[in-house]
């Protein structure tokens, strides 16, 4: 299977050994974040591709999507002012795969339960589909931390404040490209695999 490809050459040669620090994922209970040293840029491609999503079900518009920010996230390793859009980048390609399996279902539980005109207005974003998820999709509470900021997903919490330009919102998010990845793995679970990887879906996933 043709995967992700990160060329580190597009970092001049000089930096790539250095010390550099990520947050990684939580451990149990979403707790005990750990903090993940590299100290040349190859091991940091290598962890890099750990978070590329391989599972051919995902259509590759939407995981083409999500690589484009782990593309960009390669350059955080001298540049860490990518990291914030990198972020942004990833969630909305998560908005934009879950809205590729869950509008039709809410547009079709909507219209049984509004009347027509108001559906002229049904613009579902990343909190409702995540919301439908858990009530009707059973998506793990793993996948669906609840926000320590009031109702609601931490995924969509994290998305409008990247959005908005919260000022206090300046260190990476520990464990969110993991979240984004399985998440999206999660909404396609059931449909059918391509039989093609999905860097040979919807375009190339190479930086060279």
């Amino acid at each position: 299977m043709n995967g992700l490809l990160l060329d580190i050459n597009l970092v001049n040669p000089i930096h790539h050994e250095k010390s550099f620090i990520y947050p990684g994922s939580f451990g149990p209970g979403r707790s005990n974040l750990t903090l993940m040293q590299f100290s040349d840029i190859k091991g940091w491609r290598d962890y890099l591709l750990t978070l590329q999503i391989n599972d051919t079900r995902v259509p590759g518009i939407h995981s083409n999507a999500y690589h484009d920010a782990l593309k960009a996230l390669l350059l955080a390793w001298v540049e860490p002012a990518t990291i914030k859009p990198v972020e942004l980048q990833a969630l909305r390609s998560l908005e934009g795969a879950l809205r590729g399996v869950y509008f039709q279902p809410m547009f079709e539980k909507m219209l049984a339960q509004a009347p027509k005109s108001k559906l002229a207005k049904f613009r579902p974003g990343l909190g409702q589909f995540l919301e439908f998820m858990r009530e009707h999709d059973d998506l793990p509470d793993a996948l669906h931390s609840k926000s320590g900021r009031g109702p609601g997903s931490a995924l969509d919490t994290i998305r409008n404040r990247l959005a908005h330009g919260d000022p206090f919102n300046n260190l990476p998010w520990g464990g969110l490209l993991e979240s984004v990845r399985d998440v999206v793995i999660y909404a396609y679970r059931n449909h059918p695999a391509s039989g093609m990887s999905p860097s040979q879906t919807g375009g190339t996933q190479s930086l060279c």
